[in-house]
């Protein structure tokens, strides 16, 4: 990116960048189950396990083209391998037990750096997710006001590092490639992403990941301060 080129808009990854978390699989197995007994069908957890573990993998080979699925469409063919029908009241019951047992911590920082991005720039935010959780979350936060734009890859059925994903959301910002950046820990999905996107990735740096030549910083809570000295 030309250092002297106006930066006019910031797009954000959710998890590993704004937030950290982690599935309570025990429990959420367990409520799983009990979800589904309070239906009326009796499941064994080495069933339920095995049913999931299926439905995760044909997610997986979707995901591996580039694509996504959604929550409900994953968990209705988790249904299906357990023979119990994907109704709409169960699948959103399985949903709510999902975004209830997905442990989000918000970095510390996180209001004031969107607070001084948004003041600045038009700010997006870019999850690969098949649940709407990041949405929620920020809404629930009071950090959604700080958003132009949300986008979870449920949403338009294409993952990070899809380029269609990041030209979806320059054209609804009404910004120019070279007039944006993506931030994200994801060297693969972010940083591919926005380099096949002609968009200037920033790194946040992260264990076990590909090495990474670009621009990298330590912590979100950085990036007010790294993209004045960009624009300099």
């Amino acid at each position: 990116m030309n250092q002297y080129m106006a930066i006019k808009a910031v797009i954000l990854d959710f998890g590993g960048t704004l937030s950290n978390g982690a599935l309570d699989l025990d429990p959420y197995h367990e409520k799983t189950r009990s979800i589904l007994a309070g239906r009326g069908h009796l499941v064994e957890m080495i069933r339920l396990k095995k049913a999931l573990k299926g439905a995760l993998g044909d997610l997986n080979r979707v995901r591996m083209k580039g694509k996504e699925m959604t929550f409900e469409d994953v968990y209705d063919i988790f249904l299906g391998r357990l023979e119990i029908p994907g109704d709409r009241e169960t699948l959103d019951e399985l949903h709510d037990n999902y975004r209830n047992h997905l442990r989000t911590d918000f970095l510390p920082c996180v209001e004031y750096v969107l607070k001084n991005l948004a003041e600045k720039y038009k700010v997006a935010l870019l999850s690969n997710t098949m649940s709407d959780q990041p949405r929620l979350l920020l809404s629930e936060n009071g950090f959604d006001k700080y958003f132009d734009l949300i986008i979870c890859s449920r949403d338009l059925g294409l993952r990070k590092p899809n380029p269609k994903l990041f030209k979806y959301i320059l054209e609804k910002l009404e910004v120019k490639p070279n007039e944006a950046v993506h931030v994200g820990d994801s060297v693969k999905e972010d940083m591919i992403g926005a380099r096949d996107s002609d968009v200037t990735g920033i790194w946040i740096k992260t264990p076990d990941q590909p090495s990474w030549s670009g621009y990298a910083i330590s912590s979100i809570c950085e990036l007010p301060e790294f993209l004045e000295n960009m624009g300099r």
